[in-house]
């Protein structure tokens, strides 16, 4: 009933400091490459949640096509920065049609002018991009050229490259490579990619007190996926002594704050079986409503075995509560 959710994971690093073009490109270094939440496994995160993200920045920045013309007015005369913007302007389609192969475009005149921020955006776009063909191949090239100026998010970009087999055959010995020195230099996304590859062994030996090492220090920064994952190690006694009240409190804190689906399911698990907390059918539907609403399969599949054990009239609570909950946190 309850599941153990590990997945590679890749962000950039926001460090600019432009006014309002840099403003937006800060935002845009700063959106999150998320991998969906699937049993043990990883899958790269879709387009269509990199562009719900990237049109929420747009949104707070109130970018309008008449700056979209300034911006591609500078951008025909070779302003980098512009190219850049544009690139992400047409990656998202904010004020303009969707167009990825436009933004590649973009963010190449940028890249090639040695705007180094592009040059490692550029090489996300094409790893998300695969209606371009060699696109892994064109990521990786990009990625080399930031890992040789030691960016922690495309030397993690090249770890992912290598652990997902992208375009190339999976080496945990390239991926860990690489993943190792964006770790050390504190990139929280490397340091939970990097105790991934520890925590399921795939292609490296099995190692879950070096998980749990890089768990830790990924879950201090507020990574959500390292959050959890420490939850799950912490309830199974993988790498650390097993301790179920703390598993409660790292699936709570991501259920909360973070509303991951994968912990929310946990947390509802925990009180439909009474694991760690009293039991409460009530909280357990609760819960696990939240991410079967939100998508998650496990979750889908055991409301109606949590449902059969309760009353019409505590489901109705169950779901009260579920509604006021996402009335105060969002879904």
């Amino acid at each position: 009933m309850s599941t153990s959710t590990f997945g590679i994971d890749f962000d950039m690093n926001p460090n600019l400091g432009y006014r309002t073009l840099g403003r937006f490109c800060r935002l845009c270094l700063g959106t999150v490459f998320v991998f969906f939440a699937c049993a043990r496994s990883g899958t790269c995160q879709t387009i269509d949640e990199l562009t719900a993200q990237g049109k929420a920045v747009l949104k707070d920045l109130d970018f309008t096509p008449e700056m979209v013309s300034l911006a591609e007015d500078k951008a025909d005369k070779g302003d980098a920065k512009s190219q850049y913007v544009l690139g992400w302007i047409y990656f998202i389609g904010q004020s303009v049609d969707r167009n990825p192969e436009k933004a590649v475009q973009w963010m190449t005149k940028a890249a090639n002018q040695n705007f180094h921020y592009a040059q490692t955006q550029l090489g996300l776009m094409y790893l998300v991009t695969k209606e371009i063909p060699g696109n892994y191949a064109s990521a990786r090239e990009w990625f080399l050229k930031g890992a040789a100026r030691n960016e922690t998010d495309a030397l993690n970009g090249l770890g992912v490259i290598y652990s997902q087999g992208l375009g190339v055959e999976p080496n945990g010995s390239e991926a860990i490579k690489y993943f190792r020195p964006a770790a050390d230099a504190g990139f929280a996304v490397a340091q939970y990619n990097l105790g991934y590859q520890y925590a399921t062994g795939t292609l490296v030996p099995k190692d879950p007190q070096e998980a749990v090492k890089w768990f830790q220090l990924a879950a201090q920064q507020d990574h959500v996926r390292a959050t959890y994952s420490l939850g799950v190690m912490y309830r199974d006694g993988q790498g650390v002594q097993q301790d179920i009240a703390e598993a409660f409190r790292l699936f709570q804190k991501s259920a909360e704050k973070y509303r991951f689906p994968p912990a929310q399911h946990n947390l509802g698990a925990m009180y439909y079986q009474g694991k760690g907390v009293p039991k409460d059918l009530v909280l357990a539907y609760m819960w696990i409503s939240l991410a079967a609403d939100a998508g998650f399969e496990p979750s889908k599949k055991l409301m109606p075995a949590v449902a059969e054990k309760m009353t019409p009239e505590q489901i109705a609570e169950a779901k009260r509560r579920a509604q006021e909950w996402v009335k105060v946190h969002g879904s």
